[in-house]
């Protein structure tokens, strides 16, 4: 007679589980969409080079002379990397108590933290920026703010997005204030874009809501602004427990890496808001 045990179905179990979890970390992760990844599984720390731009040539060659060689200037920016992870016991009893409820929530509340611990580290990273605007109303966001970061990332040559705009990471609360703003143009209804927090676009930024942003503070950047060093990708594990009866199984997530700024001049960290 075949016996289905837990050790013939563990395949099965260990891809559910897994399934669950990239499912929850990557709808909750928005940050992500905005960052430039580098990635080096053998290394204790990842150096991202930043090029600075040459001066515009505007002094016409002169017929017969060699035109003068320019010299380059970079700056190299390091990130150490460190261990982030969390994790859930649940026991065989718990488990049967709740019809196999413990485990199934287990599995999707690792994936959501693993999804806002990402983006809490890189948001407190971007907030941590040097370039900073305060807000012409204590306590309110509004257009003009983000029209004031929008004037000084452009003026700096820093680079949008694909979609032609800079992101503004904001909190709940800032939406609300911008709402009415939004009335003379076009909000985002794109369904993959909503998934991703994005709620509109205003004086040249998309909009992104996010409740791990700090209340008062919003982060406006764009391209090559934010780095997000790995050495080993976030993923799901799960280990049973020492339990000489196997009645304890731990289901988590663990992570080696770093957020940083890359370029500072990508950045623009609205306070007072």
């Amino acid at each position: 007679m075949a016996v289905n045990t837990k050790s013939v179905l563990s395949d099965s179990a260990v891809d559910l589980m897994n399934q669950a979890v990239i499912v929850s970390g990557q709808t909750v992760n928005r940050l992500d969409n905005y960052a430039t990844i580098r990635q080096d599984d053998q290394a204790s720390s990842i150096s991202f080079t930043v090029f600075s731009r040459l001066s515009v040539a505007t002094t016409a060659l002169t017929d017969g002379t060699e035109a003068s060689s320019t010299s380059m200037t970079d700056t190299k920016v390091t990130a150490t990397l460190a261990e982030y992870g969390n994790v859930i016991t649940t026991t065989s009893l718990a488990n049967i108590a709740t019809a196999g409820k413990a485990d199934l929530a287990g599995a999707e509340l690792v994936g959501i933290n693993m999804g806002e611990t990402m983006e809490a580290l890189g948001l407190g990273a971007l907030e941590a920026g040097s370039n900073t605007i305060s807000a012409d109303t204590a306590g309110t966001l509004d257009n003009l703010d983000l029209r004031e970061a929008y004037t000084e990332l452009a003026d700096a040559g820093i680079q949008k997005f694909q979609d032609g705009r800079y992101v503004a990471f904001v909190n709940p609360a800032q939406v609300s204030d911008i709402k009415g703003d939004y009335i003379p143009i076009a909000q985002n209804t794109d369904l993959n874009m909503a998934t991703m927090g994005v709620v509109g676009s205003l004086e040249g930024f998309t909009i992104v809501e996010s409740p791990l942003v700090t209340a008062g503070k919003v982060v406006c950047f764009g391209r090559n602004a934010l780095g997000k060093a790995v050495g080993r990708a976030g993923s799901m594990v799960l280990k049973e427990g020492n339990d000489n009866l196997g009645r304890t199984y731990n289901m988590g997530w663990y992570f080696v890496g770093k957020y940083l700024i890359i370029d500072e001049n990508a950045v623009r960290v609205i306070t007072g808001a």
